[in-house]
C-alpha cells in the first residue's frame, strides 16, 4: 500500500507573518512615508506569496495522496467483492456437498442395523461383506473430508476480507485526515491571499504618499528657489536704482546707468519665446569655452556661444562676432524689463538672460559654458532683444 507524503508544517510561519500584517494594518501610515516603510511592506508582500506558493505546493501533494489513496480504496473494494464472491462460491460448494452427503448417508442408513444386515447376508462371503462396511465408511469419510475442506476455505476467505476490510478502513482515515488538511490549507491560503491583497493595498498607499511628499518637496524647493532668483533680481535692480541716484559714483558690477531707468521693453518681432532659446542654451552646459570657437559642442568663446544660439532659431548675428558689436543688435530693453532670452553685454563678453537672475554663458576656460552666475556678475552695459 503507498504512504501519503507527510504533510509540511506551513501553519506557525504563516501565523507569525499573519500577525506581522495585522500590527502594519493596524496602525496609520506616517504623512509622507519613507523608504524604509515601503521597503517594509514590499518585504511583507514577498514573505506571503511566499508562503502561499509553499502552502499551493503541499495542497499539490496532498492531492496527489488523497487520489493515490482513492486508487487503492477503489482496488481494495474490488479485492472484498471478489472475496465475498469466492465466500458465497464456498458456501454455495459445501452446501451442494453436504446435501449429497446426506442422500448418500440416507440411503446407506435409513434402515439403522437392519441395513448392515442386510448387507451381511447380501455379500457372498465375510471378506465381501468387510468390503461393502468399508466402503461405506470410505465413502462417509470422504465426505466429512470435503465439507471439511469446504468449511476451511470459507474461514480463510472471510478472514482475507476482514483484513481487506480493515486495510479499506485505514485508508478511508488516512483520506479523511488528508481531506481535514486540504481544507485548512484552502483556509490558510485564503486568509493569506486576503492578507497579502491588505499588505499590497498599503504598499501602494505608501508608494503614493511617498510621490506626494517628492512631489511637495521639488515644488518647494523650486519655489524657495524662485523666490531667491527673484530676491536676487529685485536687489539687483535695487542696486542698480542706488548706482543711478548716487551723484558721481560708480561700480565695478551690477547694471550702468544706461540700461537702468527708462521704460524700454520692445514687443516680440518673431514668435519665437525666450524659454525657448534658454531651454536650447542650457542643453550645452558644462561643454568647453574655446576662445574663438564656434561649436556649442566642441568649445566656443562667449560672443561665438550667442551666435550660434540664435542660428539654431533662424536668427543671424554672425556679422556681431564680438561681445562690443552684440551692444547694438536687436532692441533696446531696460533692466527692469529684462525677459529670459535677451542678450546681456559685459565689457569684454556677453551671455544670454536665463530668467531668475542668472546667466547662461560661455564664462571662461576654466569653467566652460554654464548657467549659475548672477545677472549682475559684471557691469551691465546693454541689454538687447533679438526675438
Amino acid at each position: 500500500m503507498k504512504k501519503s507524503k507527510k504533510a509540511k508544517k506551513v501553519l506557525a510561519p504563516l501565523l507569525a507573518a499573519a500577525a506581522v500584517v495585522t500590527s502594519v494594518l493596524g496602525a496609520p501610515l506616517p504623512a509622507g512615508a519613507t523608504n524604509a516603510t515601503i521597503n517594509n511592506l514590499t518585504n511583507q508582500s514577498q514573505d506571503l506569496q511566499n508562503s502561499i506558493n509553499s502552502a499551493n505546493s503541499e495542497l499539490v501533494d496532498i492531492l496527489a495522496d488523497i487520489d493515490a489513496i482513492s486508487g487503492e480504496i477503489a482496488e481494495k473494494q474490488q479485492e472484498i467483492a471478489d472475496a465475498e464472491a469466492d465466500i458465497a462460491a464456498a458456501e454455495a460448494a459445501e452446501q451442494q456437498q453436504y446435501e449429497a452427503m446426506k442422500k448418500r448417508m440416507k440411503f446407506m442408513y435409513e434402515n439403522g442395523n437392519k441395513s448392515i444386515i442386510e448387507i451381511f447376508v447380501e455379500s457372498d462371503n465375510f471378506a465381501d461383506f468387510l468390503n461393502r462396511v468399508e466402503y461405506t465408511n470410505a465413502v462417509y469419510t470422504s465426505d466429512r473430508q470435503m465439507l471439511d475442506s469446504y468449511e476451511a476455505t470459507k474461514v480463510e476467505i472471510q478472514g482475507m476480507k476482514e483484513d481487506l476490510e480493515s486495510e479499506q478502513a485505514d485508508l478511508q482515515s488516512q483520506q479523511s485526515q488528508l481531506a481535514a488538511k486540504q481544507n485548512a490549507l484552502n483556509t490558510k491560503i485564503s486568509q493569506m491571499k486576503a492578507q497579502k491583497q491588505d499588505v499590497d493595498a498599503a504598499l501602494a498607499e505608501a508608494k503614493r504618499k511617498a510621490a506626494e511628499e517628492a512631489e511637495r518637496r521639488r515644488k518647494a524647493l523650486e519655489a524657495e528657489k524662485a523666490r531667491q532668483r527673484a530676491a536676487a533680481v529685485a536687489a539687483a535692480a535695487e542696486a542698480a536704482r542706488r548706482q543711478q541716484a548716487s551723484s558721481g559714483g560708480s561700480s565695478s558690477s551690477g547694471a550702468a546707468d544706461s540700461v537702468s531707468g527708462g521704460n524700454y521693453n520692445p514687443s516680440p518681432v518673431t514668435n519665437i519665446s525666450g524659454s525657448s532659446v534658454v531651454a536650447y542654451a542650457k542643453q550645452f552646459v558644462g561643454n568647453p569655452y574655446v576662445w574663438g570657437g564656434n561649436s556649442l559642442t566642441e568649445g566656443c568663446d562667449c560672443s561665438g556661444f550667442v551666435v550660434q544660439v540664435y542660428k539654431h532659431f533662424g536668427i543671424n548675428l554672425s556679422g556681431s562676432r564680438n561681445s562690443a558689436s552684440l551692444r547694438s543688435v536687436g532692441q533696446q530693453v531696460s533692466y527692469e524689463n529684462m525677459q529670459p532670452g535677451d542678450i546681456v553685454c559685459y565689457s569684454g563678453h556677453v551671455g544670454i538672460y536665463a530668467g531668475g537672475g542668472i546667466i547662461v554663458e560661455a564664462q571662461s576656460t576654466r569653467a566652460g559654458i554654464t548657467c549659475n552666475r548672477p545677472v549682475t556678475c559684471h557691469k551691465i552695459l546693454a541689454i538687447r532683444r533679438v526675438i
